[in-house]
């Protein structure tokens, strides 16, 4: 295929890579309006030529979108200069997600990066290849060491360190109950301890509660940003959650949060990418307790789903199962109480849906036990605490049914998970029934009942 039109091109890399990749200039221009960093700027669809024919490099943080498209799409890491053709112009809107974080792994580089936690009113630009699976493997190589500090600002007491405990807590019950409606106040939280960190006196096993309940914090914003669409600040959310995990001795922190790494690279379509996290969080947490190895066995199944190991896949399941029927040895800890039996199937669940399009010989069996395993959690009462988590495998169990050609399960499944919208912010759960919608639409004339989820569907709120 022939990417550009004949003649002169400035920019030969730019015009290579797309060749590469099998795109014309206006397949780019479509993928970077379509890109959640885009919103409301668009991109012409010739645009993308004036960027080969005159050596044009667009301005602001598109120039670096298109990097990122691009080596997503090639499925390797791309630097700046090899699609422009020059260093870039870094202006303040676009930063990476690691911006920062170069630093060692001891108490001097976990305080050089509470300043500001991630930067507000920037682009925050994703990882991918190595960039982003080396602080996994950074976290579990490099010693550990205890956080001691003689700051001026007075030392951190016992009830100062429960008043602690207590934000960790509203936090993580205002992702169950707002999503990242509320990551600003959890970003505020996290410079709060952050300056204790930074200015207060502690010892050693008070600097590892602060670390540790730092690393909380960063789960919980990194995870709202992802429920967001926000995946640069969220990957930087991460990193500083494992640098904070690793500072406070909290193995089954690093775990967990490698793992929702993991998962977010599964999300993005990185599955090298995935698994090398998958597998990193999974010697984070060989030593924890069993709930939160079933939590990281059933998030690295979706790193195998994604790269379609069905072997692996099933290994994983079988593991999250025997794992959480083992009697538990020590009292899990509490950001890991939602980990029952019903969310870890939900989760085997959701990868079973991607796998089946993987595995077109397969896809009959797998649809079928995906849509046993998302029955449960697509249902949960209207006064259960998990409504985002059940607005998301709702969403997942339609998908399920429609891929399996049951139009009437399908439109009942979505229909529930439509009457939760309204009590859930989650712009990646409705960005799932937009996809439902784009699949309901072309079979939507064989079921009134389906013509009028499609309706509703196309009045959902905009994400």
């Amino acid at each position: 295929m022939t990417a550009t039109p004949t003649g002169k091109r400035a920019n030969e890399l730019l015009a290579g890579l797309l060749d590469e990749v099998g795109w014309r200039p206006e397949t780019l221009a479509r993928r970077a309006n379509a890109h959640p960093r885009r919103r409301n700027r668009v991109v012409h669809d010739k645009t993308p030529y004036k960027w080969i024919a005159r050596g044009d490099v667009p301005h602001g943080d598109l120039s670096f979108v298109v990097v990122e498209i691009l080596g997503r799409a090639l499925g390797r890491e791309l630097g700046y200069e090899e699609v422009w053709g020059r260093a870039p112009r870094r202006s303040a809107c676009a930063v990476a997600a690691d911006d920062g974080l170069d630093l060692p792994w001891n108490g001097t580089g976990l305080l050089s990066i509470l300043g500001e936690p991630v930067p507000n009113r920037r682009t925050v630009l994703t990882l991918a290849g190595t960039a982003l699976t080396k602080y996994g493997w950074m976290a579990l190589t490099n010693p550990g060491f205890d956080p001691v500090s003689v700051g001026a600002d007075g030392p951190v007491t016992p009830q100062l360190i429960e008043v602690v405990d207590t934000v960790v807590a509203q936090a993580q019950g205002l992702d169950d109950q707002q999503g990242g409606a509320a990551r600003g106040f959890v970003a505020d939280q996290f410079g709060a301890v952050a300056r204790l960190l930074r200015h207060a006196s502690y010892d050693a096993a008070t600097g590892q509660r602060l670390a540790a309940a730092l690393a909380q914090l960063a789960q919980t914003a990194g995870f709202m940003a992802f429920d967001a669409r926000d995946d640069g600040t969220a990957q930087g959310w991460y990193l500083r959650g494992v640098r904070a995990g690793h500072a406070s001795g909290d193995s089954a922190l690093v775990a967990s949060i490698l793992a929702l790494m993991s998962n977010q690279a599964a999300d993005r379509s990185q599955a090298s990418e995935a698994v090398n996290l998958a597998a990193a969080a999974q010697q984070a947490a060989v030593s924890c307790s069993p709930v939160v190895r079933s939590l990281v066995a059933a998030r690295s199944s979706l790193a195998y789903a994604a790269s379609g190991d069905l072997s692996n896949f099933r290994r994983m399941r079988d593991l999250t199962l025997q794992l959480a029927e083992e009697p538990p040895d020590r009292p899990g800890p509490r950001w890991a109480s939602y980990a029952d039996r019903t969310e870890l199937d939900a989760i085997t669940g959701r990868g079973l849906v991607v796998l089946a399009d993987h595995l077109p010989v397969q896809r009959k069996q797998l649809l079928r036990e995906a849509t046993t395993l998302l029955h449960a959690r697509a249902n949960t009462p209207p006064g259960d605490r998990a409504q985002r988590s059940a607005l998301r495998h709702g969403a997942w169990l339609s998908l399920a049914h429609l891929a399996e050609g049951d139009l009437d399960r399908a439109t009942a499944a979505g229909r529930t998970a439509c009457r939760r919208v309204p009590t859930v912010t989650s712009a990646r759960s409705v960005a799932l029934l937009y996809d439902l919608r784009d699949r309901l639409r072309p079979v939507a004339d064989r079921a009134h009942s389906a013509q009028d989820l499609l309706q509703t569907l196309q009045q959902l709120p905009a994400v």
